[in-house]
C-alpha cells in the first residue's frame, strides 16, 4: 500500500504542476510579443487634400502670406526598430522620425533653407515633431507633422513654420 499511495502522491503532484505549467506559458501579454511592430500600424498613405501642406514665414513678428498645398505623405519602416521614413513628394520632404508611441520626432535632419522671393535665402535650424492620431469627422487614421525652421539675420528673427497632415484611406 505505500507504493500505492505514492504513486498517487506523484501522479497527483506531475498533473498539478501540469496544469500550473500550462496555465502560466498560455498566459502571454500582446505587448511582450517579439512578432508584433508597433509601426505596422502607422505604415501607409496618408492623403492631405488641398490643404495637406502649410507653410508661413515670419520675419520679426510680422507674418508673410501662408501658402497651402496639396500632400500626401508616405510612411514606411526604417531601419531601426522604432525608426520611420516619412515622405512628401510634392514638398520634397524625406525624413526619418524616431517613433515613441503615437509621437514622432525627425532625427536626421538639423538645418533647411528659408526662401523668401525674389532671391533671399536663409539657412537655420530645423526641428520637427508629429503624431498618429484618428481624424474626428471621418473616423480614418491620421498623421500630422509639424516643422520649424529658425535663424537669426542681422538681429531679426526669420523663421518658417510648416504643417503636414493627412488621412489613411
Amino acid at each position: 500500500m505505500n507504493t500505492q499511495h505514492t504513486f498517487r502522491s506523484v501522479r497527483t503532484l506531475l498533473i498539478v504542476a501540469s496544469v500550473v505549467g500550462s496555465l502560466t506559458t498560455a498566459c502571454k501579454k500582446s505587448s511582450s510579443d517579439p512578432d508584433v511592430d508597433p509601426r505596422d500600424q502607422y505604415v501607409g498613405t496618408y492623403n492631405g487634400g488641398d490643404r495637406g501642406y502649410q507653410s508661413i514665414i515670419t520675419i520679426g513678428s510680422i507674418p508673410l502670406n501662408a501658402e497651402y498645398g496639396a500632400a500626401s505623405i508616405i510612411v514606411t519602416k526604417g531601419s531601426g526598430s522604432k525608426e520611420i521614413y516619412i515622405e512628401a513628394p510634392q514638398q520634397s520632404l524625406k525624413v526619418t522620425a524616431e517613433l515613441n508611441g503615437s509621437d514622432f520626432t525627425v532625427i536626421d535632419k538639423s538645418s533647411s533653407q528659408i526662401f523668401i522671393p525674389p532671391n533671399n535665402t536663409y539657412t537655420g535650424s530645423y526641428q520637427a515633431t508629429g503624431v498618429f492620431g484618428v481624424d474626428q469627422a471621418t473616423g480614418k487614421n491620421s498623421v500630422a507633422l509639424r516643422a520649424t525652421t529658425q535663424t537669426l539675420e542681422k538681429g531679426t528673427s526669420i523663421s518658417r513654420s510648416e504643417l503636414f497632415t493627412g488621412s489613411r484611406n
